[in-house]
């Protein structure tokens, strides 16, 4: 074999075992890591709110982040979604549920190819504050060597979205 071509060849295993390294460490430490959070009160009983998120295939009438939603909201399950950052193109995601805890927290997890590239995890917790109000806590997550490029600005933007739309959704219910 010529010189240049096993040099070339030789880079290219030491590229990959570094991506491959690197990958590893990612998914082990969950980093980098990117997070938009936000905390708000809405006015309705824990139940309502509860199902209002959990009911996927309703998720079309009212939630501007994730607008296609489909599948059950149970530990080990899959629900397809379609999420749409604003000022971003919509993006297709399989997405395991990591916990479901009726009337207290949902958190589901998509992973793009391999663990460590990126992972997004989206997590609702209620919390009651009175009868009839709810602390709606929403985060998403998004680790990996992918994590830098996530637009945390837009996903923020999403989750005050959501929950307005949310608070009337359960009004037009109530």
């Amino acid at each position: 074999m010529r010189r240049p071509l096993r040099i070339a060849l030789l880079a290219l295993a030491g590229l990959a075992a570094a991506v491959l390294v690197a990958l590893g460490a990612s998914t082990l430490l969950d980093r980098p890591a990117r997070v938009a959070s936000l905390s708000a009160t809405v006015e309705a009983r824990k139940p309502e709110v509860w199902a209002v998120l959990t009911d996927f295939a309703a998720y079309d009438d009212w939630n501007p982040f994730l607008p296609e939603a489909s599948g059950e909201a149970r530990e080990g399950r899959t629900v397809e979604l379609e999420a749409v950052l604003p000022g971003h193109d919509p993006e297709s995601l399989d997405a395991k549920v990591l916990i479901a805890r009726p009337d207290r927290k949902l958190r589901w997890q998509d992973r793009l190819v391999v663990p460590g590239l990126r992972d997004w995890e989206y997590e609702f917790v209620l919390e009651p504050l009175e009868p009839g109000r709810v602390l709606v806590v929403q985060q998403l997550r998004v680790e990996g060597l992918l994590a830098p490029l996530a637009d945390t600005d837009a996903a923020q933007e999403a989750l005050e979205l959501v929950v307005e739309a949310l608070q009337q959704r359960l009004e037009t219910e109530a």
